[in-house]
C-alpha cells in the first residue's frame, strides 16, 4: 500500500516540476571597429529616423537578395549580424486582448458552418467572441452546438453533444505548441508554435531536400474530421517563422508570420585579436548568400510525417515589399488559404519588416511595425529622442477577394495597446495610441485617437483627438459605431467616449473617473457597456478582479451603474478577449477568474439584467469525477479496519474494481496495481486485502494532479440550456437556469 501512495507522490512531484517555466536570454556581441554595424551605432543621427510607411514592391528575387546582401553587409560585424527587427522590445501584451462589434446585439463571431444546419449561432448556441462580426478568429475551441471540439495538452478532443449530454468521440496528439484552430464544416485548420524539435521527421528519402532552419516554426494542419473516432492529418505545412495570427471569412483564412533569417552559418572570434577575421569571413558569408536564406520557406507533406508534395519559397519575389527606410530582416507574409480546398502550395505577400499587431476587417487586413534602430544605441542619450519621436507604422492589405494584395500604408504617433486600437469603419481606419513607446508610465505623455483614410497608396491623417490621460496609458479600447470608448490608467480609471461622427474633427464628449481601471469593454444593449478589469486604492494600488457596468447613453456624461468586486482576484479576460463569453439571451457573463487570497480558480457568472451581480461560481472540481467511477471506493475506516497506517486527503481516494469495471475517477489520475501484486505487497506490511478482494480485482489509487488547487478555466460557451467550461483537464457541463453540475469530461 505505502508502495502504490509513493508512487503517486513521485509522480505528482514529476508533474509540479515540469511547469516550472524555462526563462533565458541570449545577447549579441558586436565588433569594435570601424566597420560592421558598429560605425553605424556610432555614427547614428537619431535626426535621420522617418517613421514615415511606404512600401516599395520588387521585380524578381534577384532584387531582393541584392536588397539584402547590401543592408547585411553595411552591418554585420566579426559576432554577426544585428538587425533583427524592430529596435524596441516588443510589449507584454497579447495581439487578442479585446473584442468590437458593430452590432452590440450580434456579438459572438464567425458563424460555423453546422453539421446538421439546424442550430443557429447566437440562438442555439455561442460562438467565439472575436473582435468583428463575420471574421473568425482562431481559439482552442469551438462548437456548431452539435459537437465541441477543443484542445487541451496538445490534444484535439472531439465531444459530439446531444440534448445537453457530451460523448467523447476521439482524440488527436498533434506536435507543437500553443494549438489555434479554425472550424469549417468537417475540416479543422490548426495552427501551433514550434521549433525543429517540435517537427516529426519525414520520410528518410525526403529529409534530404528539405533546408535546415534554426529559428522558429509555424505549423499548420489539415484535419479531417469527418470520423470522429478517427480524426486523421491530411496534410501539414511546416513554415519558417513565428505565427502571429489568423483570420477568416467565409471559408478563406489569413495566416501571419514573421520570419528571421537564422541560417547564416556566422562565425565569432575567440578573442579580439581574431576579429578582423571573422568580421571577413561573415562578410564572405553574406555574399555567398541566396535568397533562400533570407526569405522564409515552406514544406508541405501528406499527414504529418508523410512525404513531401511541395516546398519552397513562402512568397513570390513578386510578392514582396519592402519599407522605403530600413526596417530590420524580417519577413512579415499574410498567406491565404481556402478551406474547403484544404492546404495548398501557399499563396500570399510579403512585407520586410518585423510584424507586431495584427487587425482585420471584412474587407481589410492591417498590421503594425516599429521603425528599426541600431540596437547599440540602446542606453544612450539618443534614446530618450526617439522616445518622444516614437510612432507606429501600419501597412493595409485587401482581403476582399480570393487574394491578398498590398494597399497603402502610414504611420501614427505613438504605439498601439493590441489589435483592437485598430477598427475600420466607412472606408477609414480609426486607430488608439499612447504617446511615446510601449514601456513604462511618462508623466507628460497623453493617447490620442486618429483617423486615417487610404489616398494614392498612403493612409494619410484626416482626423485626431488627444487630451486623454495625461501621464497615463491606455488600458482598453472599444470602437463601436461612430464612437470610442477609451480607458486610461495611472491611479484612477478615466473612462473617455470619443466623438467619431465627423472623422475629420473627433473630439472627446465625456469622461468618467472611477478606481480602478477596465481592462476589457463589452456592449451588452443599447448604451450599456461592462468592464472587466482591476479594482484600485485612490493610489493606484490593484486590489481585485472588478466588473463595472457603464451607461452611455449621454456621451456627454457617461455613468457607472454598478459594479462587481473579488478581493485578490484576476481574470485573463483581462489580456485574452476569448475567454469571455456573453449570451445575451439569458443576459449573462462568464468570465475565468483566479483567486489566491480566496482559494478559487474558476469561473465567476454575473447577471447584467439588473445593473451587474454575482449569478453563482463554476469549479472544476478535484473530487467532481469521483462520482463517475464503477468501482467501490475504500474509507480510512475500512483500510484502518485492515491494519493499513495510512493517512491520506487532498482528493486521493483507493478503490477495488473487478476485472469487467472501468475503473478510472473523472478528473483524478489513477494507478493500477493487480490483484497478485497488491496482495503481495500489502502482506509485507502485515495488511490483508484478501477478505476485500476477489482473485482478478485490481487496486487503484487515484489522486489529483496538485494538491489543493482546482484547474483554472479557459473558456466557456453556450450550448441550449448548458454552459459548457473548459480547463487544462477537463469539459464541464452547467445548467444556465441554476449552475448545477450536469457532466465533467476528463480531457487531454
Amino acid at each position: 500500500m505505502r508502495k502504490s501512495l509513493a508512487i503517486a507522490a513521485a509522480f505528482v512531484m514529476l508533474l509540479s516540476a515540469c511547469t516550472d517555466d524555462d526563462v533565458s536570454s541570449t545577447t549579441i556581441g558586436t565588433g569594435t571597429g570601424g566597420t560592421g554595424i558598429s560605425a553605424i551605432a556610432a555614427s547614428f543621427d537619431p535626426d535621420s529616423i522617418q517613421f514615415v510607411a511606404s512600401l516599395q514592391r520588387f521585380d524578381a528575387c534577384a532584387d531582393v537578395l541584392a536588397y539584402f546582401q547590401t543592408e547585411a553587409m553595411a552591418r554585420v560585424g566579426p559576432y554577426g549580424l544585428s538587425g533583427g527587427g524592430g529596435f524596441f522590445p516588443t510589449p507584454f501584451f497579447e495581439d487578442e486582448v479585446f473584442a468590437v462589434a458593430e452590432d452590440s446585439a450580434a456579438v459572438g463571431g464567425a458563424p460555423v458552418p453546422s453539421v446538421s444546419g439546424a442550430a443557429r449561432e447566437g440562438v442555439d448556441f455561442s460562438g467565439s467572441n472575436v473582435q468583428v462580426v463575420g471574421v473568425d478568429e482562431p481559439d482552442i475551441i469551438k462548437t456548431d452546438g452539435g459537437r465541441i471540439l477543443a484542445f487541451v495538452n496538445q490534444t484535439l478532443s472531439y465531444v459530439e453533444v446531444s440534448n445537453g449530454t457530451g460523448r467523447l468521440l476521439g482524440t488527436l496528439f498533434l506536435p507543437g505548441w500553443d494549438h489555434r484552430f479554425f472550424l469549417s464544416g468537417n475540416t479543422a485548420i490548426v495552427f501551433a508554435r514550434g521549433d525543429g524539435f517540435a517537427i516529426p521527421l519525414l520520410a528518410e528519402s525526403e529529409t534530404d531536400s528539405i533546408g535546415p532552419y534554426g529559428g522558429p516554426k509555424t505549423l499548420v494542419f489539415e484535419v479531417d474530421l469527418s470520423d470522429p473516432e478517427d480524426l486523421t492529418v491530411v496534410r501539414t505545412m511546416h513554415i519558417d517563422g513565428n505565427y502571429l495570427s489568423a483570420r477568416s471569412i467565409d471559408g478563406t483564412a489569413r495566416i501571419v508570420v514573421s520570419a528571421y533569417p537564422s541560417n547564416l552559418p556566422f562565425v565569432y572570434p575567440s578573442t579580439q585579436a581574431a576579429e578582423q577575421i571573422a568580421l571577413e569571413t561573415n562578410q564572405q558569408v553574406i555574399a555567398n548568400s541566396t535568397i533562400d536564406t533570407w526569405l522564409p520557406n515552406y514544406t508541405l507533406v501528406a499527414g504529418t510525417d508523410g512525404e513531401v508534395i511541395s516546398q519552397g519559397l513562402l512568397v513570390d519575389c513578386g510578392q514582396v515589399h519592402r519599407p522605403a527606410e530600413f526596417a530590420g530582416f524580417d519577413t512579415l507574409a499574410v498567406l491565404t488559404v481556402d478551406m474547403s480546398d484544404g492546404l495548398r502550395a501557399p499563396d500570399g505577400t510579403a512585407v520586410i519588416a518585423q510584424g507586431e499587431t495584427v487587425y482585420a476587417s471584412t474587407e481589410s487586413l492591417y498590421v503594425s511595425t516599429n521603425v528599426w534602430v541600431p540596437s547599440e544605441v540602446w542606453g544612450t542619450d539618443v534614446v530618450r529622442r526617439i522616445e518622444e519621436e516614437y510612432s507606429t507604422a501600419i501597412h493595409k492589405f485587401d482581403i476582399s477577394g480570393g487574394s491578398t494584395e498590398y494597399r497603402a500604408s502610414g504611420t501614427v504617433r505613438g504605439h498601439l495597446l493590441n489589435q483592437f486600437a485598430m477598427d475600420e469603419f466607412e472606408g477609414n481606419l480609426r486607430v488608439a495610441t499612447t504617446e511615446g513607446p510601449p514601456w513604462g508610465f511618462d508623466d507628460t505623455s497623453e493617447s490620442f485617437v486618429t483617423v486615417l483614410q487610404e489616398r494614392n497608396g498612403e493612409l494619410e491623417q484626416i482626423g485626431r483627438v488627444g487630451e486623454m490621460g495625461r501621464g497615463e496609458r491606455i488600458f482598453s479600447v472599444r470602437f463601436i459605431g461612430d464612437a470610442a470608448y477609451v480607458v486610461t490608467f495611472r491611479q484612477v480609471d478615466p473612462f473617455y467616449v470619443v466623438d467619431l461622427s465627423d472623422p475629420e474633427a473627433p473630439k472627446v464628449a465625456g469622461e468618467l473617473k472611477i478606481a480602478g481601471y477596465s481592462g476589457y469593454l463589452h456592449p451588452i444593449g443599447p448604451d450599456r457597456i461592462l468592464g472587466i478589469g482591476q479594482d484600485a486604492t485612490d493610489d493606484g494600488f490593484t486590489t481585485g478582479a472588478k466588473a463595472t457596468m457603464f451607461d452611455v447613453s449621454d456621451p456627454t456624461n457617461p455613468r457607472a451603474l454598478g459594479s462587481w468586486t473579488m478581493e485578490g482576484g484576476y481574470s485573463d479576460v483581462e489580456w485574452d478577449h476569448l475567454a469571455f463569453l456573453y449570451w445575451s439571451p439569458e443576459s449573462v457573463a462568464v468570465l475565468p477568474v483566479q483567486s489566491w487570497q480566496e482559494n478559487f480558480f474558476g469561473a465567476v457568472v454575473l447577471k447584467t439584467d439588473d445593473g451587474v451581480r454575482e449569478f453563482g461560481r463554476i469549479t472544476h472540481s478535484l473530487n467532481a469525477g469521483a462520482v463517475a467511477s464503477d468501482c467501490r471506493q475504500l474509507t480510512v475506516d475500512e483500510l484502518r479496519a485492515l491494519g493499513a497506517e495510512f493517512e491520506f486527503g487532498g482528493g486521493i481516494i483507493v478503490q477495488v474494481c473487478s476485472e469487467d469495471q472501468r475503473g478510472g475517477a473523472g478528473i483524478l489520475e489513477c494507478e493500477s496495481l493487480p490483484y497478485d501484486e497488491v496482495v503481495a505487497l500489502a502482506a509485507e506490511d502485515g495488511v490483508d486485502l484478501t477478505s476485500i478482494m476477489d482473485e482478478g480485482d485490481r487496486l487503484e489509487v487515484c489522486f489529483p494532479q496538485f494538491d489543493s488547487q482546482d484547474p483554472a478555466i479557459t473558456r466557456s460557451l453556450v450550448i441550449g440550456d448548458q454552459i459548457w467550461t473548459l480547463s487544462w483537464r477537463s469539459l464541464q457541463s452547467n445548467s444556465i437556469d441554476d449552475l448545477a453540475v450536469g457532466q465533467l469530461i476528463p480531457l487531454g
